[in-house]
């Protein structure tokens, strides 16, 4: 999610380069490197989401051969792509972390800029391990975030141009394209670098036939919930409270596209934009995306699962079953956060029967996931407990 700056009437001159200093930027360093470890992403890569990209989902991606250059080495390439309707946000991670699986240089990897109502609750993380999303190298969607990591330039970023209205936009509107924000466009024209859009296929099927019911999503986004997807898995996760984190498996597709050169579509200085301008710009290329994306569907969309690769990559990592299969992501994943010692490295997270019982009893509600509607009282009670202790 990528958010806009203030509201501007349609006649304003766009004043975004006059409202970030170089100033805030620099005392912005700290929030931008909050919790960010890139050997804690590295090694969550490979002992838990890996496996869980090359089995449940069995992540494709067409084009990414080689990763394309930055036509600005002084700024970083900015990936976008469509949000998956009415499911966790598993499509971007496993996009993700498959690219930082390549082992690159940090500049030639990807950083996220999410939500910040993923990060600001407890249970929006993934089965509540703290700081989850910062840790594994994700930004809030800040604007002074935004230009922060540009300024930067450790890293390319990864935006989600629909921004939460994307994420949760019901099954009916699969793969269409809701109305862009204005920000990426923005930096775009501003550092005059490239925008790599790539088409997410599948993603759509991750929670199938779940809708967006705005009373209820009005309701929920007051305890800082961005949607709550009416559906069969949202019915089950009432009996346990894990698969609210969880998706079936459909096989994730990335299928890139042509580079947006957004600074070469506009005949007018950067600060002499109307926020008008821009949306009329963004409307431009999202219709042009909307083509893309439903070309990429029909060729790659067609088998939302294909359980013969399914069946397939699970009897050759059977070995690794209790690290793929959906049922253990809360324990797997809790027990790297709590093993994982950076000094240890792998070591640290081989599987004894002292380190499962040390997870247990540092992380007691991890066994709140399996308790069938209690288990959501123990969840709703820490969460309320970290906020407040956070305020």
């Amino acid at each position: 999610m990528v958010l806009d700056k203030d509201k501007e009437s349609n006649g304003q001159t766009y004043r975004n380069r006059l409202v970030i200093s170089e100033e805030q930027i620099e005392n912005n360093r700290e929030e931008y490197k909050r919790y960010f470890s890139l050997p804690y992403m590295e090694a969550f890569c490979r002992h838990v989401l890996n496996h869980i990209s090359d089995v449940w989902y069995r992540a494709r991606f067409i084009g990414f051969d080689t990763l394309p250059p930055r036509n600005n080495p002084a700024a970083p390439l900015i990936f976008a792509t469509n949000h998956s309707g009415m499911a966790f946000p598993w499509d971007a991670i496993v996009f993700i972390s498959q690219i930082a699986a390549r082992e690159l240089p940090m500049k030639d990897s990807i950083r996220a800029l999410i939500s910040p109502m993923l990060t600001r609750n407890p249970y929006m993380c993934p089965f509540l391990i703290d700081d989850l999303w910062f840790k594994a190298g994700c930004i809030n969607a800040t604007l002074l975030n935004f230009e922060t990591a540009m300024s930067l330039n450790e890293s390319n970023v990864l935006i989600f141009p629909e921004g939460i209205e994307g994420i949760g936009k019901g099954f009916d509107k699969r793969y269409q394209l809701q109305p862009f924000k204005t920000s990426f466009l923005r930096m775009s024209i501003r550092y005059k670098t490239d925008i790599i859009p790539f088409m997410t296929i599948n993603g759509e099927y991750n929670n199938p036939l779940a809708y967006n019911w705005k009373p209820l999503t009005k309701l929920v986004r007051k305890f800082g919930m961005p949607f709550f997807p009416v559906g069969l898995l949202a019915f089950l996760a009432v009996f346990q409270p894990w698969i609210f984190y969880m998706s079936l498996p459909a096989r994730l597709t990335f299928v890139i596209g042509e580079p947006i050169h957004v600074y070469e579509m506009v005949d007018k200085p950067y600060e002499e934009l109307t926020q008008k301008e821009l949306k009329v710009l963004g409307e431009k290329i999202r219709q042009k995306w909307q083509q893309q994306l439903l070309a990429a569907k029909k060729t790659y969309g067609t088998k939302y699962y294909d359980i013969r690769t399914l069946l397939k990559a699970m009897w050759k990592h059977k070995r690794y079953f209790f690290r793929y299969f959906p049922p253990f992501w809360p324990f797997v994943m809790t027990y790297f956060d709590v093993n994982y010692d950076e000094k240890q490295g792998d070591e640290s997270l081989k599987i004894t029967l002292r380190k499962c019982l040390r997870t247990i009893i540092k992380r007691p509600w991890i066994l709140a996931m399996y308790l069938p509607v209690l288990g959501w009282l123990f969840i709703a009670l820490r969460s309320w407990r970290r906020v407040k202790k956070k305020k």
